[in-house]
């Protein structure tokens, strides 16, 4: 039980780390980027966790452990180099950022499903998963608007993905 729910919380802090990126644009984003960012959260996790339930269940989870937090530290460094103070993390000239973000999420899934939880789940991960997502980004559109004048703010998202990273090693 307890896997179940720590496995449930990276998902949320990984769910949040994204829906705060959109919040860095100089323009406030539109209704559709979100519903962009919560697909790309969800459809590739929900994907993850039926193939890894159908074919990765014989594999050990300390591997998929380790691919979580090499991945997740390559999107903290992928990230940190393309944030730019006017597009935020999300501009729109580069569309290796989708994929980058799908495959991480892919693999959060594929890594939920070898703990042995039933493809069940996704009904449950689904929704909080989304919420997650919009609550990622009120709280940091509301933490923009609260400290505007620190600096180190901007890279909060991806102190997110550096906590995900370091809490997948436990």
């Amino acid at each position: 039980m307890f896997i179940f729910i720590w496995e449930l919380f990276i998902i949320v802090l990984a769910s949040m780390a994204l829906g705060s990126m959109p919040a860095h644009k100089r323009r406030y984003p539109f209704p559709t980027s979100m519903v962009f960012f919560i697909l790309i959260a969800i459809i590739p996790l929900t994907i993850g966790i039926v193939i890894g339930a159908s074919f990765f269940y014989w594999i050990s989870s300390f591997i998929f452990k380790i691919f979580v937090f090499l991945f997740a530290m390559f999107i903290v460094a992928y990230f940190f180099r393309m944030y730019h103070p006017s597009y935020g993390y999300v501009p729109y000239h580069q569309k290796g950022k989708w994929f980058i973000l799908a495959g991480f999420f892919f693999l959060l899934g594929i890594e939920f499903a070898t703990y042995g939880f039933s493809a069940w789940f996704v009904f449950f991960v689904i929704p909080l998963s989304a919420a997650s997502v919009i609550l990622g980004f009120i709280f940091m559109r509301k933490a923009i608007y609260l400290y505007r004048f620190l600096a180190i703010i901007h890279f909060f998202p991806l102190a997110i993905f550096f906590f995900v990273a370091i809490l997948k090693l436990i």
